[in-house]
């Protein structure tokens, strides 16, 4: 029996389906114990079946209803968009980009012939702006000094969510918790 017959992409992993079935609390009898066909042919044949799922709005997947959950895992699944070879390729520009930004942004000092050749490469990188190595070459470029034109990463949502909840976990509060009181205190130094 051929082992990819099932409607779900390849790129879903078994424990990223796990996750999923756990996520949306769906019981369906499968666990780490199965393959990965059994779970995928499993967890599709249950969401064909069903019309309705109750699912959180505030899901790590930005998922609002089945329909949406089934479009998401017969498409690729975006944390893995790039072949570890190509993943290297990127971190390797990033790390030239931010060795540019180190050096004072000098292009004499820098591995670029020209800002221009830099600028193209820093605009390859942005597409995988889901690396965290890229985000950060790409912050330490928009301060160069002699920044030809801007350039965003693209993050995707799930990324982007994650990114939201550590900015706020960050925040620091400034709202000190002081208590007076009044009153008569014997302070007795031994």
């Amino acid at each position: 029996m051929p082992k990819n017959n099932t409607i779900i992409h390849k790129s879903h992993s078994k424990k990223d389906l796990l996750d999923y079935i756990k996520e949306f609390k769906i019981c369906i009898g499968v666990s780490i114990k199965n393959n990965k066909y059994e779970v995928a042919t499993t967890f599709w044949e249950m969401l064909s079946k069903t019309d309705y799922l109750l699912i959180d709005p505030d899901n790590s997947l930005q998922i609002k209803d089945i329909n949406e959950l089934r479009k998401f895992l017969i498409t690729s699944n975006p944390k893995k968009t790039i072949s570890i070879k190509e993943k290297n390729e990127e971190i390797l520009r990033a790390k030239k980009i931010i060795h540019y930004c180190d050096n004072n942004y000098n292009i004499s000092n820098s591995l670029f012939t020209s800002r221009r050749i830099l600028y193209e490469e820093a605009k390859l990188n942005s597409i995988h702006g889901d690396i965290p190595i890229i985000r950060k070459a790409n912050k330490k470029l928009m301060k160069d000094p002699f920044k030809l034109y801007t350039i965003q990463p693209k993050i995707s949502p799930l990324v982007q969510r994650d990114l939201n909840i550590k900015k706020a976990l960050n925040v620091k509060s400034s709202n000190y918790e002081c208590q007076i009181k009044f009153g008569s205190f014997i302070i007795d130094f031994d």
